[in-house]
């Protein structure tokens, strides 16, 4: 894809829309992640420590992996403040902060699972988002399944469809909530299940990244969202049972 093209299609989308959309992604977003919040048994200058902690690193690491992008996008994280931005470096920078907060004040209570429904929803209405801005645009495809999102061109609406992937596995995350299931990894089950749910849509984003051995740079993302999801559901996952004395073998 040229730079011309690239600028085009942003240029015809709607800034405006994108972030009123984005605003009522962080409305709700915030206001579920609030809520499942309210039982930590932290004070509130913790509280609002580990809050600040996530979304101060959740912003850099939004911001950061553009400027390791090269092509398009890392030309344009060179010339522009705002600079293109990823949620998949937004979820790790979080997770990061979180961590290292929780390290420093030696804070052992388990908050993971109060980021979980609240984090998936704002995704799944931000992507909407995306969808009116014009940015994280899809590959051609015939005129039947793709829509023009300002260059001439039918394109697969990716960001739609991720959208509603994103959506069904909230409903997914908050149905564990409701039964009180898989304590302490809802929120690792997300990122499992988002990092190889984008890892696939990325075939179909047109490609304006670089990457390496074959695969594009938020593919790497994902796949390292991913992993950090899996092996932290694992390292969470309860303890067997111990066997009653004088069972048989």
């Amino acid at each position: 894809m040229t730079e011309e093209a690239f600028g085009k299609i942003l240029q015809d989308g709607s800034p405006v829309v994108a972030a009123g959309i984005v605003l009522v992604a962080f409305a709700a977003g915030g206001w579920i992640t609030r809520r499942d919040a309210r039982d930590w048994p932290l004070s509130k200058g913790k509280r609002l420590g580990l809050f600040a902690s996530v979304f101060i690193a959740g912003l850099a690491g939004c911001a950061i992996p553009a400027f390791f992008a090269e092509d398009i996008i890392g030309r344009h994280a060179l010339l522009e403040w705002r600079g293109p931005k990823t949620i998949l470096g937004g979820l790790l920078g979080g997770f990061a902060g979180a961590t290292v907060f929780k390290a420093v004040t030696r804070t052992a209570y388990d908050t993971s699972d109060a980021f979980a429904r609240g984090t998936c929803l704002m995704l799944a209405i931000g992507r909407l988002g995306c969808a009116a801005r014009h940015c994280c645009f899809g590959i051609e495809v015939p005129a039947a399944i793709g829509l023009d999102f300002g260059d001439g061109v039918a394109r697969l609406p990716v960001q739609v469809l991720e959208a509603g992937a994103v959506f069904g596995l909230f409903l997914f995350l908050h149905a564990l909530h409701r039964r009180g299931l898989a304590r302490n990894r809802r929120f690792f089950i997300f990122l499992l299940a988002y990092g190889l749910m984008r890892f696939g849509f990325e075939f179909g984003r047109e490609q304006v990244a670089g990457g390496w051995f074959g695969l594009g740079l938020y593919q790497w993302l994902a796949l390292a969202t991913a992993a950090i999801g899996g092996f932290q559901i694992l390292k969470r996952a309860p303890a067997p049972e111990p066997e009653p004395a004088g069972a048989l073998r």
